[in-house]
């Protein structure tokens, strides 16, 4: 199975040409984690705070499940099996290979906003663009169709049942936070399962250590900023709009600025760094700015 996959993705490589690269690069693109955490930022400033918390919710436990797995199952990228092609963005590649992040964290994202906006053209517009990422990660050389085929089912999966349960508790504050916990603390056995001694072996799950802290800022920083403010979108556009820019600076400071900070490779500094992205820009922001731009 895995060398007619390999011939797959070589017959692929061996038709393309650099418009074809260029344009799987530009496809891919829009399945990286910059342009779906933009994407959530839009949706919970400016237009409806819970419609962004049940996609970041949904989000969260996806790229989680995704880490999680990729840890157990251990399957190694492609272009490692097979070195005798030359496969393209190789620096999107990191650690395992099945599931496909890339596919898994665009259908999670995409088909969550299809189901708050509840437009029948809509989920055709996100199901053409899911499926081009997922080809296009195979297009490129990075993954096998398989990790893609799992990436669609468990992106897809994430969204309606991320959506169904957070539909379900979030009006209530208890409940909600509730769900939040249990869900986090479901993949935390994973911490413990992946962690080694040596720290250059925990390198390969780098992913999954800072997916996981991102949810944990998530989890803490929405319950806190619920429980002391439970701001809205009802403010004028002119202000939603300059919130968002205050999310983008937050985001800006907290991952690319403490990444200039921290030394290299030290997982743990790298683990704060994903944390505070996410409980500062969803938390800390707001409640610091409860009497000026959240306020109600």
């Amino acid at each position: 199975m895995k060398d007619f996959e390999i011939s797959i993705i070589k017959t692929l490589r061996e038709l393309s040409t650099p418009f074809i690269d260029g344009l799987l690069q530009t496809i891919t693109f829009l399945g990286e984690q910059y342009v779906l955490i933009a994407i959530l930022a839009v949706v919970y400033f400016v237009f409806d705070k819970r419609a962004g918390q049940r996609i970041a919710y949904s989000i969260f436990t996806s790229i989680s499940l995704n880490g999680a797995i990729k840890g157990v199952v251990k399957y190694e990228r492609p272009f490692v099996y097979d070195t005798s092609y030359e496969p393209v963005r190789v620096e999107t590649a990191t650690g395992y290979s099945f599931p496909s992040g890339h596919t898994q964290n665009s259908s999670v994202t995409y088909i969550s906003l299809a189901l708050q906006a509840k437009k029948k053209w809509l989920f055709w517009v996100v199901g053409i663009l899911i499926f081009l990422i997922g080809i296009s990660r195979v297009g490129l050389g990075v993954h096998y169709p398989k990790d893609v085929l799992f990436g669609w089912i468990l992106g897809i999966g994430c969204a309606f049942s991320g959506n169904y349960l957070h539909r379900k508790f979030e009006h209530d504050f208890k409940k909600i936070s509730l769900l939040y916990v249990i869900s986090f603390v479901i993949f935390l056995p994973f911490v413990f399962i992946f962690w080694h001694k040596d720290f250059s072996e925990i390198k390969i799950y780098r992913d999954f250590y800072t997916s996981y802290s991102m949810f944990a800022g998530f989890v803490a920083g929405s319950i806190w900023e619920r429980k002391v403010l439970d701001f809205d979108c009802n403010a004028p556009l002119r202000k939603r709009l300059i919130r968002l820019l205050g999310a983008i600076i937050c985001v800006i400071i907290t991952q690319f600025g403490l990444d200039k900070v921290f030394p290299e490779g030290v997982i743990l500094l790298d683990m704060l760094r994903y944390f505070l992205v996410s409980f500062v820009t969803l938390g800390l922001y707001p409640v610091l700015f409860k009497n000026s731009l959240f306020k109600k």
